[in-house]
């Protein structure tokens, strides 16, 4: 059996980051896809050889045909839909629709034809397996004010019970959601301290939950959980 070989989108930093180290860590070659290219050369350069960045923008058509064909030349058979972004805080007598567009272009569209490409170059692995980065906002409704990142991270959850039936028994679909991590995206969330004290009062852990737990989780998924499809992990030291 051939060695897997993973892509992951929005690899060059936070959990995408921390799931391409645990990958390069297995001895897998790993394709990073960032929007950044500084992030990404510098990722790649710290991970070693195993690491290949390649710049793509999820939410943009052209940006994913013209990288599509790397993913037939590395022989990618796994994959990480990681990339997503937060977007404004909005209230809901100010909602900014190009603000919303751009969060579900990303974070769902994105996911949606990232997924599509893969399904059409991936070489065929008797293990392969998709994992999406949900979020538990997408259950919860997350944090006042961020709505569209709710909603389009319960778009996840359905994408990943849908995928799971429509691709099984060939491709394993399962998602991760992560609770409140310590990452960039959380910095302005965080940045009040009676709100991050707030926040650690809803989670049993007391604590925020870090890149590299998520990515265990991510990592199990992918390579160790044969007989699971269609679920959802929650990474989030027992907050709901």
């Amino acid at each position: 059996m051939s060695a897997p070989v993973v892509l992951v989108t929005g690899g060059a930093a936070g959990i995408g980051r921390a799931v391409a180290e645990r990958c390069v860590d297995r001895g897998l070659r790993t394709v990073l896809w960032d929007i950044s290219g500084a992030a990404l050369e510098k990722t790649c350069a710290e991970l070693g050889p195993l690491a290949v960045g390649h710049v793509v923008d999820v939410s943009k058509p052209e940006s994913l045909k013209a990288a599509e064909a790397d993913l037939s030349r590395a022989g990618v058979t796994h994959l990480v839909n990681n990339a997503g972004i937060l977007g404004a805080a909005m209230e809901w007598d100010a909602v900014n629709t190009k603000s919303v567009d751009m969060v579900l272009a990303v974070n769902v569209v994105g996911t949606m034809a990232v997924t599509s490409a893969f399904l059409r170059q991936r070489d065929p692995h008797p293990d392969a397996a998709i994992v999406n980065m949900a979020s538990i906002a997408g259950m919860n409704g997350g944090a006042p004010g961020y709505a569209a990142y709710a909603a389009s991270k319960g778009a996840i959850l359905a994408l990943t019970r849908a995928l799971a039936r429509d691709l099984a028994p060939d491709l394993r679909v399962n998602a991760v959601a992560p609770g409140i991590i310590t990452t960039d995206m959380q910095a302005d969330i965080q940045s009040d301290p009676a709100r991050a004290a707030l926040t650690r009062t809803g989670i049993p852990m007391q604590r925020p939950g870090t890149v590299a737990e998520v990515a265990e989780a991510t990592d199990w998924l992918l390579f160790e959980a044969g007989y699971t499809t269609g679920e959802v992990l929650r990474v989030a030291g027992g907050r709901q």
